[in-house]
């Protein structure tokens, strides 16, 4: 969100949201918060099945196959769903095997996967059999998010499977004013061992609850709610996710003892990722055996602290707002760091703060870093002072990615004797074999940085541009003489939250 606060700061809290929005003339505060959903939903993973073309049939037509011809409301009034009557016709591929019937059903849009229990009695039999995927944009009409039609679509549509649930993807729905059909909605995916929930909301306000029935989704191996906010934990009932892997939390309001509570509760989370959170958990404190990778994703966090993560292999940060300390304490597998902000993050590894030419000691050392990223003024000063110093925090870096940013600094350029003076240290002796530079370097100062690092590393052998052809080969003119064996080349960017939460990518900065 770029919108700015009162006082023109960057929004902290959901308070100063809403009042925000509240103060604002024109359009209304439910439309200026459907256009923030458009992003929050281009960041979650890929539908199950691709979305047809919005066809132009009536809202009856459209849902007869997963709801009652009957009009319906979110009375709590329970209508038998209509079985759609088997034609019992044979063909080729009715006389395939279940199992790949099962999958022809699972590469369907949630309609069409429901009109083949219309086929025959076996296509019939063999739907009933295969665990349900639901996605709302199969059941827009040509008008768009039409609203009660799809709230009640969905619920019944999971009510009418006499099977389990596999997947569940809502991202079109507002469900304000309808929170009968979304407790049904939960509690009937909670009763069908749902195992892939994406949830996300479009309220107005922003504080709309989940229903507690969330919590008894014992099944979910992934899960993604957006914009909601989460139900209170208690000892008494504490959440129940066995088996979740993945989760992440979107624009949602969450209390620092649900997020403690969730972590204690998912013994096999691997992925934990925040997004656009405002103040709601105020901390990032990760306490977990099993984590590998934490996501924060532009929230507005007053720490972010990795406590006890004994499994965690990724900490990575697209950091807004105010400045924030990263404490480091127990990451023994940490092997990927970044965007480590040098405006925005004071680091802090083992209680002690990392300030720039600071006497580094083995407890303030990680050295199990392999990939730094590191956001940096090369212009100020401070800034500048502080990459030799991280390069002594972790002795064991094989890859450094450097995004130089403008800044108005009047500091004192800095020149190759600046660099010269910085000495050397374990990571340049032995292991740092890559830098990658994202963006532009001005002469005198991050170029400065570079002629240091090819003076001083022993093993350095690739220096990497994301950015034009063009730009990267007059470095490379300008390196004559001084690159030696090093390799200077042009790579794509990479960088995105699908990549961060993706632990195929070997990086998820770059793609090498």
């Amino acid at each position: 969100m770029d919108a700015a606060g009162e006082e023109g700061d960057e929004f902290t809290t959901y308070d100063q949201v809403a009042r925000f929005f509240n103060s604002l003339e024109g359009p209304s505060a439910q439309e200026r918060i459907d256009g923030i959903i458009p992003f929050l939903v281009s960041l979650l993973p890929a539908p199950y099945v691709p979305a047809p073309e919005i066809e132009s049939d009536s809202d009856d037509e459209r849902f007869s196959l997963t709801s009652s011809e009957s009009e319906a409301s979110d009375d709590g009034a329970y209508h038998d769903p209509i079985t759609a009557a088997p034609s019992d016709g044979e063909d080729r591929i009715s006389r395939l095997p279940d199992t790949l019937l099962a999958d022809i059903i699972h590469r369907l849009p949630t309609k069409d996967a429901g009109r083949t229990a219309a086929l025959s009695t076996h296509w019939s039999r063999v739907w009933a059999g295969t665990p349900l995927l639901v996605d709302d944009a199969h059941l827009l009409g040509a008008g768009g998010t039409s609203g009660v039609p799809v709230v009640r679509a969905l619920s019944r549509c999971v009510a009418a499977h006499p099977g389990s649930v596999r997947g569940v993807r809502i991202t079109h729905v507002s469900f304000y004013a309808h929170e009968y059909a979304l407790r049904r909605l939960v509690a009937d995916l909670a009763d069908k061992d749902v195992q892939d929930l994406i949830l996300v909301n479009r309220p107005w306000p922003l504080d709309m609850p989940l229903p507690d029935d969330i919590l008894r989704c014992a099944s979910l191996d992934r899960l993604y709610l957006g914009v909601w906010r989460f139900p209170t934990t208690t000892a008494a009932h504490p959440p129940a996710f066995p088996d979740l892997r993945e989760l992440g939390l979107f624009h949602s309001i969450v209390g620092y003892q649900e997020l403690e509570a969730l972590l204690a509760y998912c013994p096999k989370l691997e992925v934990l990722s925040i997004v656009m959170s405002y103040h709601d958990p105020s901390r990032f404190r990760l306490v977990s055996g099993s984590l590998k990778i934490a996501v924060d994703w532009m929230s507005s966090f007053d720490e972010v602290a990795v406590e006890d993560a004994p499994s965690l292999e990724r900490l990575l940060f697209q950091s807004i707002g105010k400045r924030r300390p990263v404490k480091i304490v127990g990451a023994p597998r940490l092997e990927v760091l970044g965007v480590l902000d040098l405006d925005l993050h004071t680091l802090e590894i083992g209680g002690t703060v990392i300030e720039a030419g600071m006497n580094v000691r083995a407890s303030n050392m990680v050295p199990s870093l392999k990939i730094l990223a590191v956001k940096v003024q090369f212009a100020c000063n401070m800034e500048a002072k502080m990459l030799p110093t991280l390069l002594k925090c972790f002795p064991h870096l094989e890859t450094l990615h450097i995004m130089p940013i403008p800044s108005n600094s009047l500091d004192s350029v800095h020149d190759l004797r600046f660099w010269e003076h910085q000495g050397t240290c374990e990571c340049l002796e032995s292991h740092l074999e890559t830098v990658i530079v994202h963006g532009s370097l001005t002469e005198g100062h991050g170029v400065g940085f570079i002629w240091y690092i090819m003076g001083e590393g022993k093993v350095f052998k690739t220096l990497s541009f994301v950015c034009s052809d063009e730009k990267a080969r007059g470095f490379r003119e300008s390196a004559e003489g001084r690159s030696g064996e090093v390799a200077i080349c042009v790579v794509a960017p990479r960088w995105s939250f699908q990549a961060a939460i993706d632990s195929s990518l070997a990086d998820p900065f770059c793609a090498l």
